[in-house]
């Protein structure tokens, strides 16, 4: 993919033509008294030619853009191989792109297309998207030139910068890939551990409080028990109203009772009260009298035999009403005791009916019963059958870590001669700027509890200080477009990497760039400012200067107009939030 031309459809833009090797494009100062740091906008426009090239290839919405230049649209003009293609983009309807004549509603339709342009290896295509993509070969935001292996910078992500730097040094991703997804996988076998030490059910076995197995078994003979007593449990429709019946019966029952022990009593009573006789005769008193050697006179003795005679009188009424007493007891005691026995006949009937039926709540409770029952049983199950198969799983990611630790090392070794050649293209540049300075470039087997399969490390010695990181962040972006891994044959980078920079490594930066650039047929596109340019002038010959320089800058930029700047138009855009 090489650019070709940036466009918009407002005729104030100043459209941006792009060419092989250098691009430069120079903000100048109306005042050049004023120096510059280098690090700043100059409100020309410089800067936001690289969003402009991002929002045309695809990025997510730049509200700044709808905010501050509604309604204008940008037209990119690329090339892949032989074909050349042109996109377009409107700040006001951003989901829409126009592609070769073709619209596009989905912006992942046209990343995809992208995608495929600038990746061959389907792989590739898979694992990474477009956008995090350019963003390796044109930094955007100011903090994307803080760390040589950061091009985003907005929300760095260690895994992110590891997986696409190592894909375009053309490392196998795949082991990059596979110790990411074995860590994400153990990390949720973790969070499931979480899990079980918070549930109410698996809590008590996790911390082990209750044995898993003896509470199964328990639960599984309650089943069985429940089971049976349902099988036979027979529903009656009138339970209750049997059961008040039999309740009545019951207590009709005692009542009878209670009357059949006063009648036996009375019987008893009658019995006792017939067998008890007046002992005394009219003989036995006369008896006593003479004993006492007392004469009583006859008319006494006729006295008394009238009141035996009396007396006789009385005991034979009496006994025929006691008889009669006893006969009617003893016919009540035959009916009552004919009801006790109707009573307990229907009572057995209905307690054996009960015995065998229940009420249909019963049941329910029963069946409830059964299902909760069931219902922890598969719970407890279930964590049986988890925490076997989290262990089981557990013990696999640990087995091939130590084997993908073992592979990752192998492949380093296989991999030397291309990793030596990384090294010694990373070594070249640096050299270029620091004679001096010790630098490398050093790829390494991560084994430690992290994501990251490889350690990828440029150093150059001092590389704390702005000016040579940013030396090392150029020659690591070099090395990159060098592998070819990716279609994108150029670089963009803005005027700030130079901001720190001694004129000599700026000298030496564009030396590099152009020779690479012209070695290689690429394309390094880059924006500077005046005084920056000026200072690589003091250094280089005239010819030098001429070749590279001059006749690398592809537009100038002026703050002394709102004309001159690269929308034509006086406005803020921030791009940076």
């Amino acid at each position: 993919m090489r650019l070709i031309k940036l466009t918009a459809d407002k005729e104030t833009f100043h459209p941006v033509v792009f060419k092989d090797g250098i691009n430069i494009i120079v903000g100048k100062k109306s005042n050049p008294s004023i120096k510059s740091d280098g690090n700043t906008f100059n409100g020309v426009g410089k800067s936001l030619i690289v969003h402009l090239l991002h929002f045309c290839l695809c990025s997510n919405k730049i509200e700044a853009l709808e905010k501050c230049l509604p309604d204008w649209t940008f037209t990119l003009e690329y090339s892949d191989d032989d074909s050349v293609h042109t996109i377009s983009r409107n700040t006001s309807k951003q989901n829409v792109i126009l592609l070769d004549g073709q619209e596009y509603n989905k912006l992942t339709d046209v990343r995809s297309v992208l995608m495929k342009t600038a990746v061959a290896d389907d792989f590739l295509t898979e694992k990474l998207t477009f956008q995090a993509l350019l963003s390796k070969f044109a930094r955007r935001y100011r903090a994307s030139y803080i760390r040589y292996d950061d091009s985003n910078g907005v929300h760095p992500d260690e895994y992110v910068n590891l997986l696409y730097n190592g894909a375009l040094l053309g490392l196998d991703i795949e082991l990059i890939t596979k110790k990411k997804a074995l860590r994400e996988e153990q990390d949720n076998l973790k969070k499931i551990e979480k899990t079980f030490s918070k549930d109410p059910i698996f809590k008590q076995y996790y911390l082990g409080n209750n044995d898993a197995q003896m509470d199964i078994d328990s639960i599984e003979f309650e089943i069985s028990r429940l089971n049976n007593e349902i099988k036979s449990f027979k529903v009656s429709n009138n339970y209750h109203e049997l059961e008040e019946r039999a309740n009545r019966i019951s207590f009709n029952k005692k009542e009878i009772e209670n009357q059949i022990t006063i009648i036996e009593n009375n019987i008893s009573n009658i019995d006792y009260a017939l067998r008890m006789q007046d002992g005394l005769s009219i003989d036995g008193v006369v008896g006593l009298y003479e004993t006492a050697l007392v004469e009583i006179p006859d008319m006494i003795k006729k006295t008394l035999q009238q009141v035996e005679d009396f007396h006789d009188k009385l005991l034979q009424t009496r006994n025929l009403r006691l008889k009669e007493e006893l006969r009617k007891n003893q016919a009540d005691l035959k009916v009552k005791q004919e009801e006790i026995q109707s009573l307990g006949s229907e009572m057995d009937q209905l307690l054996s009916y009960l015995n065998t039926h229940g009420a249909l709540e019963e049941y329910t409770a029963l069946n409830k019963q059964l299902s909760d029952l069931q219902s922890k049983l598969n719970h407890i199950k279930k964590y049986q059958e988890m925490l076997k198969s989290f262990q089981s799983r557990l013990s696999s990611i640990k087995e091939q870590m130590i084997f993908d630790d073992r592979d990752a090392e192998e492949y380093l070794n296989d991999a030397e001669a291309h990793i030596k050649s990384l090294k010694r293209k990373y070594l070249e540049m640096t050299k270029l700027f620091y004679p001096k300075k010790k630098s490398g470039l050093r790829i390494s087997n991560n084994k430690g509890d992290n994501k990251l399969r490889f350690d990828i490390e440029a150093r150059i010695e001092d590389d704390s200080s702005d000016g040579v990181n940013e030396v090392k962040l150029f020659c690591f972006d070099m090395l990159l477009l060098l592998q070819r891994i990716s279609s994108i044959s150029f670089v963009f980078h803005d005027s700030r990497l130079l901001a720190n920079m001694d004129p000599r490594q700026r000298t030496t930066l564009y030396r590099i760039a152009y020779d690479i650039s012209k070695d290689n047929d690429f394309q390094y596109i880059t924006s500077i400012n005046d005084d920056s340019l000026d200072t690589i002038k003091d250094i280089m010959d005239e010819e030098e200067f001429d070749t590279i320089m001059k006749n690398g800058i592809i537009l100038t930029l002026n703050d002394d107009a709102p004309e001159s700047k690269l929308l034509g138009i006086q406005v803020d855009v921030d791009l940076e939030k």
